[in-house]
């Protein structure tokens, strides 16, 4: 038996020696990935497969047509499709993975998500929305700890996808024996017994969920009733750069600067300020104070 267990062992370890999976941890945003894919393309020539990020839950029968769909795009059979519900949205398009992935010669495979992580997802979004009713209804503190329920579920659907994204790459692993080209968000940190896992990332950006979710681990009554109340107000003052296309996770950094600023009688009048008037001028609201109260200035 003991023989056996080494024999297990060393074939695990000749495995993980010949596959590596490089990770492209990147927000999605179409602006970072069109500055980044210089770089990310450099990683072709290692690769022979390459793993997408996928979240839509889909039929077997659909979800093999499509990635019938993306193999034949990797290898020249068909052209890039556009895409035209993703036209001027500042998140990544699937016309730009389209374009990508055209003509690389790489095997493609799509992300298999689990089921109940779609539904905790949908669970996240419903929380977020109750967060804005309850921000609009000036019920701050109450809209901060919706707001802390959002990001628990977001992270908790990412502990599943990761889990299961794990296990995919241990299947592609000891299947292809190919290295893979891992396009998945910076949120994610998928391991694999079978394979080697590169991060690769050429800034570190501000990974908000986690920034929520490990933060008021460590935070008494009054340290957390004060930071909930500072990120209830978040939304609409990156949701303004957010909605000049800017790339996402910049807004959110500089937001958070921002609003770690003023000071907790301000974020108040400021909160005010924004319900005072409609729902859509929020985010305008929102910057049209800061820049009174000379929170921001020169821009």
């Amino acid at each position: 038996m003991k023989n056996q267990s080494r024999n297990v062992q060393g074939e695990e370890a000749e495995v993980q020696a010949q596959v590596t999976v490089y990770h492209i941890a990147l927000p999605h945003q179409e602006e970072i990935w069109r500055e980044w894919v210089p770089e990310i393309e450099k990683f072709l020539p290692e690769v022979e497969l390459i793993f997408l990020e996928f979240t839509t839950i889909l039929e077997n029968a659909e979800r093999e047509r499509i990635e019938r769909h993306f193999n034949e795009l990797s290898q020249g059979k068909v052209s890039p499709y556009f895409h035209s519900v993703d036209f001027l949205r500042p998140t990544l398009s699937w016309t730009t993975v389209e374009e990508f992935i055209h003509n690389t010669r790489k095997k493609i495979f799509l992300e298999r998500m689990p089921e109940i992580a779609g539904e905790v997802y949908d669970r996240h979004r419903e929380a977020l929305r109750e967060k804005a009713d309850l921000f609009f209804k000036r019920r701050y503190r109450e809209a901060g700890e919706k707001y802390q329920e959002a990001m628990e579920l977001q992270m908790n659907e990412i502990e599943m996808r990761d889990v299961e994204i794990g296990k995919q790459l241990d299947e592609i692993a000891e299947r292809e024996k190919g290295n893979v080209l891992l396009i998945l968000g910076e949120d994610h940190s998928p391991s694999s017994r079978k394979a080697k896992i590169v991060r690769w990332e050429p800034k570190e950006y501000m990974n908000l969920a986690r920034e929520i979710a490990d933060s008021v681990r460590e935070l008494n009554e009054k340290e957390l009733d004060e930071l909930l109340f500072r990120r209830s107000g978040l939304f609409w003052v990156e949701g303004y750069w957010e909605a000049s296309g800017e790339a996402g996770i910049k807004a959110v950094e500089r937001a958070i600067q921002i609003l770690d600023s003023v000071p907790i009688p301000g974020l108040k009048a400021m909160y005010d300020f924004i319900t005072e008037g409609k729902r859509e001028d929020a985010f305008f609201r929102a910057i049209l104070w800061l820049k009174r109260e000379e929170y921001i200035t020169g821009e």
